[in-house]
């Protein structure tokens, strides 16, 4: 039987596919990445795969090979890493590489085929079998856009959830915040990131007039707006617009805290340089955490 080997398509798909799992791996380990470096990091390893199937660079098709140029691809796209996020961001990335091969893989032996033929065990790609080949980019696409939400939520939420403190006016509060990707809320005026709070724990530190003020009109954001004007410290509150699934150009009472002091593996961050926004609802059922932080506050304070 005569192997035909669509070259075109080959490098095409392998470049579409490159990018994908670079771009997932970006989010799944909450790295800032750059369209640019990830494609030419993707046009890299297309490069790489044209040179294996040529027999005179059939010695370049080995494991420790593709080790290595795996390793390259990482450093190309997101260096400089931490040793931590380095063996963090391989772990993922051999992780989503797995996953989508392995649904790929399934898919052709249901169909009766297999995805490797005799050209040294080089992924074979055919018209034919092109809607395969989608359907794992398809999966690639989804472990990026909800595979962080899962893990976070899901699979191992204690990690994810670091103690806090919030300084206002002389009073401040300890509380549990969730490291929440999929908060990324800012002020619109300013462009500093949002610290979701629970308003009920967020109550006792605020001054006798705010306590009031919240306590009596709550979810009603331009009342309580209209409240804090005559204060001292009017200065310090805006609106925060939100949407949510069944609430679009929601409203949040936001204000900025004298500090917010973060605990991390790495140490203790201290910025001022974030809003607090008020939710008047539990965020967690089983109160594991009372607040919800925009990682942006601390790629900001890092950077």
């Amino acid at each position: 039987m005569k192997l035909i080997v669509y070259l075109d398509l080959l490098l095409l798909i392998n470049l579409i596919m490159n990018y994908l799992i670079l771009w997932a791996t970006a989010k799944l380990s909450d790295l800032r990445y750059n369209i640019w470096r990830l494609m030419i990091t993707s046009l890299f390893s297309t490069i790489y795969t044209l040179m294996i199937i040529l027999p005179r660079f059939n010695f370049l098709n080995r494991v420790s090979s593709h080790l290595l140029v795996s390793i390259i691809m990482l450093l190309l796209s997101f260096a400089p890493l931490t040793r931590r996020l380095f063996f963090k961001t391989v772990g993922y990335f051999y992780l989503i590489t797995f996953v989508t091969a392995g649904v790929i893989f399934a898919v052709y032996n249901l169909t009766g085929g297999s995805p490797l033929d005799t050209l040294d065990q080089v992924l074979s790609i055919s018209p034919d079998k092109l809607w395969i080949i989608l359907l794992g980019s398809l999966v690639v696409v989804i472990i990026g856009k909800f595979g962080w939400l899962l893990i976070q939520s899901k699979l191992i939420p204690d990690i994810f959830c670091i103690p806090i403190t919030i300084k206002f006016d002389d009073q401040s509060l300890q509380l549990i915040s969730l490291v929440d990707t999929g908060n990324q809320l800012q002020d619109p005026l300013t462009k500093v990131p949002v610290i979701v709070v629970e308003l009920g724990v967020m109550l006792e530190i605020l001054p006798d007039k705010l306590q009031e003020s919240f306590s009596r009109y709550k979810s009603d954001s331009n009342q309580l707006l209209s409240e804090v004007v005559d204060t001292s410290w009017s200065s310090r509150f805006r609106l925060i617009p939100f949407s949510t699934i069944g609430k679009e150009n929601g409203m949040l009472v936001g204000f900025r805290p004298d500090e917010v002091k973060i605990q991390t593996e790495e140490g203790v961050i201290r910025t001022s340089r974030v809003i607090i926004a008020l939710q008047d609802s539990f965020l967690d059922n089983n109160n594991n955490y009372q607040a919800l932080l925009n990682p942006e506050v601390l790629r900001s304070v890092k950077n």
